[in-house]
This record gives C-alpha cells, sequence and structure tokens, in this order.
C-alpha cells in the first residue's frame, strides 16, 4: 500500500511514512529471534491486549559494543546489545521498564542460553534503572549519537536466576 506515495519507476526505490499494513513485514526486518520482547497490558472493558513497551537487541560476536557491533545482527553472538528500552508516556515512572528488563533476561536466559551477556548504553538519568535491575557500569562508551555522553552497561547471564537481577 503506497497511499499518496508513488514509486517513481518500477522497481524503484521511495520511501514513505509506515502503515498498519507494514507491521508484520516490519516485524520479519526488525525482529531478531529471542531478543525482542513487548510488554502489555489486559484491555480495559474485555478488550485486547495493549503494548505498553518492548526491548529489542541484536546478537553480536564482538566483546563490547560499538557502532559496528550494533549495525548488525550474528544470530549465533554471545553478546546480546540492548538498542531500546521504550515505555509508552502513560505507562512511564510505575515500574514496567524495570519488570520488563527482568522479564526480558529471564526471556534471553531461556531462548538464547548461549548468550552470555547483555550490554547497552544509556544516558546518565537512566543509570538508576539499569543498576537496579543488575546492570554493572562498564564506563563511558565509544559510541557517538549525539551531544550527551553515553555509558555503557552490563549484564551477566548465568546462575540460576538468569544473572545478577535481584
Amino acid at each position: 500500500m503506497t497511499g499518496d506515495y508513488e514509486p517513481l519507476t518500477p522497481g524503484s526505490l521511495f520511501f514513505r511514512p509506515p502503515s498498519i499494513d507494514d507491521l508484520d513485514t516490519i516485524h520479519g526486518i526488525e525482529v531478531s529471534p529471542g531478543v525482542f520482547l513487548v510488554a502489555s497490558s489486559s484491555g480495559a472493558g474485555g478488550g485486547g491486549d495493549e503494548i505498553v513497551g518492548y526491548v529489542c537487541g541484536t546478537r553480536s560476536d564482538a566483546g563490547s559494543l560499538t557502532q559496528e557491533s550494533m549495525a548488525r545482527h550474528d544470530p549465533g553472538g554471545p553478546l546480546l546489545c540492548i538498542h531500546s528500552v521504550c515505555v509508552a508516556e502513560p505507562h512511564r515512572r510505575r515500574g514496567v521498564a524495570t519488570k520488563l528488563l527482568r522479564a526480558y533476561i529471564g526471556y534471553v536466559a531461556a531462548t538464547s542460553p548461549d548468550v552470555t551477556q547483555i550490554r547497552l548504553i544509556c544516558k546518565e538519568a537512566t543509570v538508576p534503572l539499569y543498576r537496579g535491575v543488575g546492570f554493572r557500569l562498564v564506563g563511558p562508551s565509544p559510541v557517538v549519537h549525539g551531544a550527551d555522553p553515553w555509558l555503557e552497561f552490563a549484564f551477566e547471564m548465568g546462575g540460576a536466576d538468569g544473572g545478577g537481577a535481584e
């Protein structure tokens, strides 16, 4: 479906906002098996589930987070690089991100037992969230995106509870 956007010539590349009809295709492109999880809330009045947040990442065979290690997915890589932890505005500051990350760690442990470490980069404001879930500060990140510096955090997988989460 192209709506008001038409390709220039047959087979040419063009750009348009996504539509609801595109979701299955987008999901297939974006989601790396075992590294994408959504948080949903049962709908009010018996309605369907409402997606309130998600975590996504890619696996890498690199030893740390870099622009390169986050740019491609290596399905057998032992390092899981979290790209996004997102919670819908009305559900923020209510513990959803903490519960989502803890569920994500358990999900990764169950579906990808060969992942040995999870890493992410964050801004200073979200440090308490990641520390509270069991991530440890590695140090300043070499990744540059925007003006503010990024901090790299790691979570070691292993043990009966999937690692260091408390």
